[in-house]
């Protein structure tokens, strides 16, 4: 039976570096007191990471599961959602770090509203936006500098049946989430958030204007190997959804094309975007 109003569920991989600061700002800035429960899934094959959290002596209500056989972030949330015991869910990433109390608030706007699903503008440790909401897949037509797209969601309340919670916060009920049946396990990495967001019979997501830091971001570097699983889950979840993953290939060199030339008219670098047009390229020839 569930007794408390919050369970935070960070699903971690050789994150020993970056836990500590983690759950230190959520004891910090836990405004719930025993309402609250963290459950963190390991799934590194060996189980160290329990002596790093015993040795941060925290009075938080924490719960470790180690997962050595990793099936990925999604089956690591779904265990985690399975041992949860409050009504609302906030998975959370390892490498975020909480800068104000914001527990008793995603509460009370859950209570009060229809939002289905939430996450929070994630910045870096200067203040600095980092990504915090994504177009549905089938929806990414063209490409919105972050600060835009920030501004229509964040600032403006657009969009809503249009986006998913980036990775790093995503908040949703206990309820919802079990019944739309969690996140499907097939995806190992990438794309659970906008597949979980068809599932769960969306009135309204929401992007609070309330800042946590999310330590990646503003990479200058595409990790081929991770890039390559983003495009098998992304093709995975257009055929899912009847979308046409070649059509989104195609659309996706021409937005990643505008977003090269609209930065080279600012004399900014452009060598991520010309590794992602080479990886989109080799892509198409591929499917085709």
């Amino acid at each position: 039976m569930q007794n408390k109003q919050l369970s935070i569920i960070i699903v971690t991989y050789h994150s020993d570096d970056v836990i500590g600061e983690c759950l230190n700002s959520i004891q910090e800035y836990n405004d719930i007191g025993s309402s609250l429960e963290v459950i963190v899934v390991d799934n590194s094959p060996i189980a160290k990471l329990s002596v790093v959290i015993e040795q941060l002596k925290l009075n938080l209500d924490i719960k470790y599961i180690h997962n050595p056989d990793n099936g990925g972030f999604g089956q690591g949330n779904n265990i985690g959602a399975k041992n949860a015991k409050g009504s609302l869910l906030f998975i959370l990433n390892p490498d975020t770090i909480l800068v104000e109390p914001i527990f008793g608030f995603m509460i009370t706007e859950f209570e009060n509203s229809s939002l289905t699903a939430a996450g929070f503008r994630l910045v870096d440790r200067d203040g600095n936006d980092n990504d915090s909401v994504g177009l549905l897949p089938e929806y990414n037509f063209f490409y919105l500098p972050r600060k835009i797209l920030n501004f229509l969601v964040i600032e403006l309340g657009f969009l809503s049946s249009y986006i998913f919670p980036w990775g790093a916060d995503f908040i949703v009920r206990n309820d919802d989430f079990i019944n739309a049946g969690m996140f499907d396990e097939s995806m190992f990495l990438c794309n659970e958030e906008p597949d979980l967001i068809h599932r769960l019979n969306v009135n309204k997501v929401k992007i609070f204007n309330k800042k946590l830091i999310h330590l990646e971001g503003h990479t200058t570097v595409i990790h081929e190997e991770r890039f390559t699983e983003w495009l098998k889950t992304t093709q995975y979840y257009l055929v899912k959804h009847g979308g046409s993953y070649r059509k989104y290939i195609i659309i996706f060199l021409f937005r990643n094309f505008s977003k090269l030339i609209l930065k080279s008219v600012f004399f900014k670098a452009v060598s991520l975007e010309k590794k992602v047009n080479r990886l989109l390229v080799k892509e198409f020839k591929r499917i085709n």
